[in-house]
């Protein structure tokens, strides 16, 4: 498995042939911001009672568990893999369907991933840096990865419909409570930097190369772009 992941690719490389359309796209995103999701993060940490915000995230991230294992079993990582699983069955029982998280507090720590790290653990370039509409930096290889993801989670085919459907409105709604979460950190980038399209994208690309080379520490969770924000 070693001898196919990926060779390092330099942490401050940059391909962008499409450069002028995903700074338009960039802009499209900000915008979008500051005039849809920061106002609605804002109201979203002032109205919602913290307890409520925690029961949110922990449930979004305990149905994303199952996908994840799949991916830590398609990447040849079995230790990450039962952490994972072991997770969602804890989170999932004793913690109410995912309402609680008391894996974390008997240590089994979040470890996420997603089916693009999967393609470059297993050596597919992440080919040129791509900015998509609403859902921010990327690169072809991880937009890829997005709709694979989408296609393998066990949880998409064990919802049906209308619940399925209830689940995307809990998963935008959880978009705007990491809105609210990482604010201070997404307002330097996109509002502070002398360039926040630049910004934006180095700090995507380093931290994806990051974690595919498996340098990520427990300190990258505090960065929205650690795992796709």
């Amino acid at each position: 498995m070693a001898g196919c992941s990926q060779g390092p690719v330099p942490s401050d490389s940059i391909f962008d042939p499409f450069e002028d359309v995903n700074r338009a796209t960039h802009e499209f995103n900000k915008l979008a911001d500051t005039v849809v999701l920061r106002p609605a993060a804002l109201v979203y940490g002032v109205s919602v009672p913290e307890p409520v915000q925690d029961i949110v995230d922990n449930t979004v991230n305990n149905l994303a568990l199952p996908g994840q294992a799949v991916n830590h079993l398609l990447q040849g990582d079995l230790d990450s893999m039962f952490i994972t699983v072991g997770r969602f069955a804890l989170n999932s029982t004793i913690g109410i369907a995912g309402l609680m998280d008391p894996a974390t507090d008997l240590g089994l720590m979040s470890l996420p991933t997603d089916f693009g790290e999967t393609m470059g653990f297993w050596g597919v370039p992440e080919g040129p840096y791509v900015e998509l509409p609403f859902f921010g930096p990327s690169t072809t290889r991880d937009t890829a990865g997005m709709f694979v993801d989408f296609a393998i989670d066990p949880l998409r085919q064990f919802f049906p419909s209308p619940q399925r459907e209830y689940l995307f409105v809990l998963k935008g709604v959880d978009i705007v409570g990491d809105r609210h979460a990482y604010a201070d950190l997404v307002d330097i980038l996109l509002y502070e930097s002398a360039d926040s399209y630049a910004a934006q994208r180095l700090t995507y690309l380093q931290n994806k190369r990051r974690t595919i080379s498996g340098e990520t520490n427990v300190e990258d969770l505090e960065d929205p772009y650690a795992f796709e924000y």
